[in-house]
């Protein structure tokens, strides 16, 4: 994750500012004409601004009000959260800081959902008392279950606490501002070297004004195409909390020819009624530990969960 976050911000800071400035004055020369017409001027700095409008607040809603949003829910699950005793089923360690004494773990826990249905769930997190051994894997922990599976988390560790790293939000802080600072710099400066009078009628596409802008945009796309691959899995959490249970026919088992990690993928077909008793056909895809192969039903009934608002989608929180 921080590898990830490195690398957009540098990829950001290199080819969304000074890249389509670098460009603009090795190719462009200054002129004391006007470029385009009155209107299209004006279509260009509006497009410009809605451009870096959606920018800013793209960044202002990731780094600061979905952080603030997800730590309200934290404490709401703490305060209303449902209890469950969860067993703890897997446990790797990722990596031990010896310096702080904490361990990065991931580890995978058996418990009931909303519905009671057994389910599994893997979570990575500090371990900020690795010496009390409390994850092995055979022991039993307390989680609490978001009553409200509208908002992510949809459960948390009990006893769990959330604060803000004063130092990360002093750096969003300074991003944020950077940002606002440069879009107004880039403005002032440019109208005050090209516009002779003439207004903005100095702005093309390939503007830094714009385009700069439009880098920036290009970017969020990019991002949102890649964190797009893991709404699918959030979605899919959500049925495993909140979902409606069923006993669901099997009608076949194949695999996919995908593997994650030498893991099988498996492709589930099955029939089942939902709760008004309207019959649905539907498929899912789930990635099997090779030592569960030989355990997978292949005929007979299963336990799945499916969106009461969308039957189709279903998930199979236990093979």
């Amino acid at each position: 994750m921080k590898f990830m976050i490195i690398f957009w911000t540098l990829y950001m800071l290199v080819f969304c500012i000074p890249f389509p400035i670098f460009i603009y004055m090795m190719t462009s020369e200054i002129t004391t004409e006007p470029r385009n017409t009155p209107a299209l001027s004006y279509v260009y700095l509006g497009f410009s601004l809605l451009v870096w409008l959606y920018v800013l607040l793209f960044f202002i809603k990731n780094l600061f009000i979905n952080t603030f949003k997800e730590k309200n829910t934290i404490t709401y699950i703490a305060q209303n959260g449902i209890p469950r005793e969860a067993e703890i089923i897997s446990y790797k360690l990722i990596k031990y800081d010896a310096r702080k004494n904490i361990n990065i773990i991931h580890i995978v826990l058996s418990f009931k959902n909303l519905s009671n249905i057994q389910i599994r769930h893997e979570m990575m997190f500090y371990d900020t008392k690795p010496q009390e051994k409390r994850f092995d894997v055979g022991k039993t922990v307390k989680v609490l279950l978001n009553p409200d599976t509208s908002k992510e988390p949809y459960f948390i560790l009990s006893g769990v606490q959330t604060r803000f790293k004063i130092k990360n939000m002093i750096l969003r802080i300074v991003f944020v501002v950077f940002m606002i600072v440069y879009v107004m710099g880039l403005y002032s400066y440019f109208y005050i070297r090209e516009s002779f009078d003439f207004g903005w009628r100095f702005l093309t596409f390939m503007h830094p004004i714009i385009f700069s802008g439009v880098m920036f945009l290009l970017t969020i796309l990019v991002y949102k195409q890649i964190v797009g691959k893991f709404v699918k899995n959030k979605k899919e959490e959500r049925i495993l909390f909140a979902g409606r249970n069923a006993q669901a026919q099997i009608i076949s088992v194949s695999q996919t020819g995908l593997t994650v990690n030498d893991q099988p993928q498996l492709l589930f077909q099955v029939s089942f009624k939902d709760f008004k008793g309207i019959e649905h056909i539907t498929v899912y895809k789930k990635i099997v530990r090779l030592l569960d192969l030989a355990s997978v039903p292949q005929h007979g009934t299963i336990e799945i969960l499916y969106d009461q608002n969308n039957p189709k989608k279903i998930t199979i929180p236990v093979v």
